[in-house]
Order: C-alpha cells, then sequence, then structure tokens
C-alpha cells in the first residue's frame, strides 16, 4: 500500500470512527494517558490493593439507615417515617441497621465493616452539585477544579489509562482532572472498538486492523492528533486486556438483579482479569427522597428501603465474590453520600435535605466498629434550621484510606493534614 494511500486510509478511518463506543466516556480523547506518567515522575508506586468507591447520590437519610432507636427526639420527630424499633437490626442498645439491610448487618458481625459517624464539613451546603462537588474535589472552601482521586492517579509512577475505571453512567469529577479523565464503562463486552458497517466484516480481527493503522508514523498529524491516536490506541489494547481477561472470572456468586448489581459484577469481572486497576467507581442514585419515603405495605417496601435492600445485597455479594477469589484482604470498599436529610419528617411523608450523615468502609483488613459519635437530635443541638451537626469531616476518611491504604502522603492530595482516623 502506497503511503498516501495509507495515510488517507488512517484520515477516513479516524472520520468515520465514533471512538471506542458510547460505553466509554466521552469525549474519548481525555481517558487518562502518557501525560500522568510524566507529570509526577517521583510520585508513589502502586501497592496492588484496590479501593471500589460507591456514591449514594442524592443524599442518603443517615437516621433511617443507622437508626437512633432508642432516642425519643427521633420517634418525636419522625411519626411517619421512624423505623419501628422491634424490626431494627441492633448494633448496640442505642442504634441498629434498617431492617432492609441484612447483608450490611453480616458483614458488620463478621468484622468487616466500619461505620464513621457524623460526617460532614464546614458550613453545609444544602445544594445536591455544590455538595457533590465538594466531596469530589475535597475542596469546601473553594470551587476545586480536580478530583481527589484524579490527584492520586497523576501522583503514581508509570500512571496508565486504567489506573481507575468508573462503572456506569457519567464519569464522576472525582476521578476527572485538567490532565485527563477516566473511561467509563457499561459493560465488559460493549467496551470495545465500534466502527461502522465498513470494518464490521471481520469482527474477530477488527481490533488487530485497527491497532495496525493506528501505529503508522503520523509524520502529517498535528501533536494534537498524535495525543487521540495514542490515547485511543491505549483504550483499544486496555480494552483487549478486559475482554481476554474475562475468561479469568469463574464465580458462584449470584448478585442481586439489579444495574447496582450488575455493576458491582462487572467490577468483579474486570478485578479477575487483573489488569492493575486501583480505583473502581460506581454510583447509585434515587436517594433524593422528598416524598414517599416509607414503607407501603408490609409486603411492598417504599423507596428508601428498596434502595438500601439494593446497595446492601450487591455489596453483600461482591463482598462474597472477593472471598471466593482470596481477594478480600486487598479490597476496600467505601460509601459515602453528599450529606443526609433534615430530622423532621415533611408534609410529604419524605426528608428535605441536611447535612451530617455516615460512611462505611468494608474490608478484612480494617478494625470494624463505630467511630465518631452519633450527632445529638437534642432540637437544642440541632442547626438554626433543624439540620445534625457533624463532628468528623469527611477529608479525615479520605485521607486515611489514601494514607493507611493506598499509601500515598494524603496532604498534597487533600491539602492539609487532617487527622486520620483508626478503621485502617
Amino acid at each position: 500500500m502506497g503511503r498516501t494511500k495509507l495515510l488517507r486510509s488512517r484520515r477516513d478511518f479516524l472520520k468515520d470512527l465514533p471512538m471506542i463506543s458510547s460505553t466509554l466516556a466521552a469525549p474519548t480523547f481525555l481517558v487518562r494517558g502518557i501525560q500522568g506518567a510524566q507529570k509526577f515522575p517521583g510520585g508513589p508506586s502502586r501497592t496492588g490493593r484496590i479501593l471500589l468507591v460507591v456514591e449514594l447520590a442524592g443524599g442518603c437519610d443517615g437516621l433511617n439507615t443507622i437508626v437512633p432507636y432508642a432516642n425519643d427526639f427521633y420517634y418525636q420527630e419522625r411519626s411517619n417515617l421512624a423505623i419501628n424499633p422491634q424490626s431494627v437490626l441492633p448494633l448496640d442498645d442505642q442504634l441498629g441497621f434498617h431492617p432492609s439491610l441484612t447483608g450490611f448487618k453480616e458483614l458488620y458481625d463478621s468484622g468487616n465493616m466500619a461505620i464513621v459517624q457524623g460526617v460532614g464539613y464546614p458550613n453545609p451546603n444544602r445544594s445536591h452539585f455544590r455538595s457533590r462537588d465538594i466531596w469530589h474535589t475535597a475542596e469546601a472552601e473553594t470551587i476545586g477544579q480536580n478530583g481527589w482521586l484524579a490527584k492520586y492517579f497523576d501522583s503514581l509512577k508509570g500512571a496508565e489509562s486504567l489506573e481507575g475505571i468508573n462503572i456506569g453512567g457519567r464519569v464522576p469529577k472525582a476521578m476527572i482532572s485538567e490532565s485527563g479523565s477516566s473511561p467509563s464503562i457499561k459493560r465488559i463486552d460493549t467496551y470495545q472498538l465500534q466502527t461502522d458497517r465498513r470494518y464490521r466484516k471481520d469482527a474477530a480481527n477488527k481490533n488487530a486492523v485497527f491497532q495496525s493503522i493506528l501505529s503508522e508514523p503520523p509524520t502529517q498529524f498535528s501533536p494534537f492528533q498524535e495525543y487521540v491516536t495514542q490515547t485511543v490506541l491505549d483504550a483499544t489494547f486496555s480494552s483487549a486486556e478486559i475482554l481476554e481477561g474475562q475468561d479469568q472470572y469463574n464465580s458462584t456468586i449470584e448478585y442481586h438483579n439489579t444495574a447496582f448489581g450488575r455493576n458491582l459484577k462487572t467490577i468483579a469481572q474486570i478485578i479477575a482479569a487483573d489488569i492493575g486497576t486501583t480505583v473502581f467507581y460506581v454510583t447509585i442514585g434515587g436517594f433524593d427522597t422528598h416524598a414517599s419515603q416509607a414503607e407501603t405495605t408490609d409486603s411492598q417496601l417504599g423507596t428508601h428501603a428498596n434502595l438500601l435492600e439494593t446497595v446492601s445485597l450487591g455489596i453483600k455479594a461482591f463482598w462474597d465474590d472477593m472471598q471466593e477469589m482470596g481477594m478480600e484482604n486487598d479490597v476496600l470498599i467505601m460509601s459515602f453520600s453528599e450529606f443526609g436529610r433534615r430530622v423532621k419528617e415533611n408534609a410529604s411523608n419524605g426528608t428535605d435535605h441536611g447535612t451530617a450523615n455516615q460512611m462505611f468502609l468494608f474490608g478484612g483488613t480494617i478494625y470494624p466498629g463505630l467511630y465518631g459519635e452519633q450527632p445529638s437530635l437534642d432540637p437544642q443541638d440541632l442547626d438554626r434550621i433543624g439540620d445534625l451537626r457533624h463532628n468528623i469531616d469527611f477529608r479525615s476518611v479520605y485521607s486515611t484510606v489514601l494514607g493507611n491504604w493506598l499509601e500515598v502522603d494524603p496532604v498534597p492530595l487533600i491539602g492539609e493534614p487532617w487527622p486520620l482516623l483508626p478503621f485502617l
């Protein structure tokens, strides 16, 4: 093939190519590439440990998740929404799990769960957008531009394009920085090159053909085009690694048949593929329960109960999967929600945006139990609009995970030396 014809073929291919697929977060050229490795050449190396971040988007009602079932103020303020103390799954004589959290109860009883109470930050913001932005960047005083996890990726030696993966939906700001973004994958079988019909005649060899075309020296390409080309190649190679590695996944665990359960199974498959990914991120929404939050009948759960059941069963199945793989000491799960809910129920059988909440951590090497204090529900101790006052800054939890699990100095990433917690 002549040089002119080859260049034309390459241009035509790129012009018609919808990049890697709709399952890879757009724009695809932002996928973290070689720049991340060059930016911090003296950064730390990988530990081989894995962090799974689970975001409960919308503001999960913490008071009906970890229930203060011995607190009179709780029942005074929630005559319709309060959980019956007889149905609570007790942690101690003051607090208990919502009855839908059977999976969490098993993990707690087996010593694989830590609960951090009263988590928040100063001058809390009750806007979903702004509060999520604060949690994603770990910057509460200013508008952060870089995600806290993205800064971690940028600090690594030899960082690669799949240091972090979001599963399902848009890539969270936590995984985006000025130097790039982690990819988002919906399903393993669709994380691959998608071309138009002219390039689908030989599906078995399409990745190889594509790599061959793009590996030609791009002498007539601009530096930007070269970066796009290299990034697409990186994503193509990584998709091949994942597709080949999924054959390593052989599990007997059955996941709850929900989008969240399927996303966690996808993460387990990628972990089994052993491609070196350090951080996984998954989000489940629907926790903005302004109305119809409560249980409806004995046989039908309400909105919040359904969500808690989905999260609990999903994480328990994922944990069982990690145990079956022998990975339970190599994986840490951390969950958070951007804020809790108001102490007093509203007139729509729901709860409004609040402040302090819990964070949950699961792992084979954590020190289990309750950390921090349950914020006071006494009306005299609430803030001026009736919300809980936090006693642990969420950046202490982040710093603990970064320092004691991922083994990096958290100060450059979080901004100041926050107190570490003893759950790790």
